[in-house]
């Protein structure tokens, strides 16, 4: 679904184009695009036009249009819900850190990225302490025993001995 949208979105923009243009701004691999382009041709979505040789047009059309609308719309719907998990999730988290509240800030320990956004955003709402963190070291010199150390990538599920770290998005 989402690679489709790539793709659509890209010929959206730019009817004369490479294989190997749309791999490169889509990040998907030479092969995914050439089975994709197949695939939304087969289905209607596009249209085919050599210009020349080495030359090729991909017309979306307007059944293409509306699929590109329609998967825009799912994307937009599916990124929302997961917003309201997580935020779910956090409340849940917060309302069983409550009856221990010892004034120490939550700590979020990650890479500012996205789902980082979404948790400081929902934290600041709620009026929770938090801090942010995204490297062991400051870890190390910004948290205590006490602090609940929030995680959302695997990567960082290694943190200092004697913190209780919880990914958020293992628990959605």
């Amino acid at each position: 679904m989402e690679h489709e949208y790539k793709v659509l979105s890209h010929l959206h923009e730019n009817e004369i184009t490479t294989q190997r243009k749309i791999s490169r701004r889509t990040g998907l691999s030479l092969g995914a695009v050439n089975l994709l382009l197949k695939k939304m041709g087969r289905k209607g979505l596009i249209k085919v036009e050599k210009l020349n040789a080495r030359t090729v047009r991909y017309i979306l059309t307007p059944k293409g249009l509306q699929e590109k609308s329609r998967l825009a719309y799912l994307y937009i719907r599916n990124s929302y819900q997961q917003i309201l998990k997580i935020n779910h999730t956090l409340d849940k988290i917060i309302r069983q850190r409550e009856p221990a509240k010892n004034g120490s800030p939550v700590i979020l320990y990650g890479p500012a990225d996205e789902i980082r956004e979404i948790l400081t955003h929902h934290l600041e709402q709620k009026n929770v302490l938090f801090k942010c963190c995204d490297q062991y070291s400051s870890l190390q010199y910004s948290a205590q025993d006490k602090n609940l150390v929030l995680i959302w990538r695997e990567e960082e599920e290694s943190v200092p001995d004697g913190f209780k770290a919880l990914n958020i998005m293992a628990m959605l």
